[in-house]
């Protein structure tokens, strides 16, 4: 029997034992989510499939929330708490929940609970994804989110949104840990914390499954390597505000690395810090063990993959950081070893603060494909394009911008239509390829 909205709230007050004064903020406002909704609570879905969820909830310390998740025939579904942390130095903490029981076929609501006091604090609207129902994925490729960026970080969020893409993926500098204060373990927690309270990523009235890889600035130090002195403590931070635990369809690798097999696509996500050596010292950006597992996984059957790293991986005409000119040697070796798999595969990468695609020439892997760089959706820019001249360079936007990703599976190939969208909500460029093995 299917429940009109006002029955669901209803439904919702009487489910909770010993709760009062109900308030739906949500509901309120969610038809209105254009004209400026924003949430009171920040929260994040993560990894989903056509059976569960999982979602991160910004907490505070001094007031604990209790969760409950209904369906859009106000029927409860189950829901736990599978990690939390608040530390001493801040109070705010992280709630991790996982959610089980979905149907792709239906919405679901969260209700976050005052404890104390019993009253709903927030409810977003979100929805499961069958992984193998279609060949075509929609996604959002973002980098550099500064939070200083005030204005910025609010409209472009609400653009992103807009797009309604199926994930956001995040491939660096989602948070600038290291600006603001000095880097300490407690004040990158901090910065997490900030950064998750300004963002509008994290207050949209409907969720969207958002995975991430980390670069330097949310590694917590510009430029840093395996030798950063707080990457242990750093790593278990972003496994909180991001991390996804195992389940069909999604695999945590090294570091805080993943891979995803998602409508006939796989897509990796590289640690490109954890096990990063020096530059120029002749050795490897991912390390051999992170490396050899890549390997192993892309190359155990022919699905259309994408590989996304913080750094660039081709471009080596600029200063800034890339696969190819800081590690040469290994990234020759890399693609000398991706030749000879049956996948054919697109980067995608952020980090240098422009977007741009840039052809790849078939004498490295056996047929063109593409690079797909995505920045800064909201980070320091410059009108860099008479300056840095990228003779493989397609298509170039140095105005904040996200790129939407059109991405098509079929034997052997993918098509993919790329489109990059700047505040003023109007297209900077669009690009159109099809990738396959000749």
């Amino acid at each position: 029997m299917k429940t009109s909205r006002r029955g669901f709230l209803q439904l919702s007050a009487s489910s909770i034992i010993g709760y009062s004064a109900l308030s739906s903020p949500l509901f309120s406002g969610i038809a209105e989510a254009a004209s400026g909704f924003s949430g009171n609570i920040p929260i994040c879905q993560h990894m989903t499939n056509s059976h569960s969820t999982q979602i991160t909830v910004l907490t505070d310390g001094y007031n604990p929330y209790a969760y409950r998740v209904f369906d859009s025939q106000g029927r409860p579904v189950a829901v736990q708490i599978w990690d939390h942390e608040i530390r001493k130095c801040y109070h705010q903490g992280i709630d991790k929940l996982h959610i089980t029981g979905m149907d792709p076929k239906l919405s679901y609501y969260l209700q976050v609970i005052d404890k104390n006091r019993g009253t709903v604090l927030d409810e977003r609207k979100f929805k499961s994804l069958k992984l193998s129902s279609r060949s075509n994925l929609r996604f959002a490729l973002v980098s550099c989110a500064s939070d200083f960026f005030k204005t910025h970080a609010r409209v472009m969020w609400d653009n992103l949104f807009a797009q309604k893409p199926d994930f956001i993926f995040l491939v660096g500098d989602a948070v600038y840990a290291d600006f603001g204060c000095p880097t300490t373990e407690d004040n990158i927690w901090i910065r997490f914390c900030q950064t998750r309270s300004r963002l509008r990523h994290f207050r949209q009235p409907s969720l969207i499954p958002t995975l991430a890889v980390w670069d330097d600035h949310d590694y917590g130090l510009n430029n840093m390597y395996k030798t950063f002195k707080y990457k242990v403590s750093s790593k278990r931070t972003f496994d909180l505000f991001f991390g996804s635990r195992n389940t069909d369809g999604f695999k945590r690798t090294m570091g805080v690395g993943s891979r995803l097999t998602a409508f006939g696509h796989k897509f990796f996500f590289m640690d490109d810090r954890y096990y990063r050596d020096e530059a120029q010292c002749g050795g490897m950006m991912w390390g051999s063990e992170q490396q050899e597992q890549f390997l192993e996984n892309i190359c155990d059957n022919s699905k259309p993959t994408w590989i996304f790293n913080g750094s660039q991986f081709f471009t080596g005409y600029h200063k800034q950081e890339s696969f190819a000119k800081d590690y040469g040697k290994n990234f020759v070796d890399l693609l000398a070893k991706l030749r000879r798999c049956d996948a054919p595969v697109a980067f995608g990468s952020g980090d240098v603060h422009f977007s741009e695609v840039t052809s790849v020439d078939p004498k490295y892997l056996g047929y063109r494909t593409y690079e797909y760089t995505s920045s800064a959706i909201h980070s320091i820019n410059f009108p860099v394009k008479l300056i840095l001249k990228n003779p493989r360079r397609e298509r170039f936007a140095w105005h904040h911008n996200f790129v939407i990703i059109d991405s098509q599976a079929s034997k052997g190939a993918m098509k993919v239509n790329a489109m990059a969208i700047n505040a003023r909500n109007r297209i900077e460029f669009t690009h159109q390829a099809t990738i396959k093995r000749s």
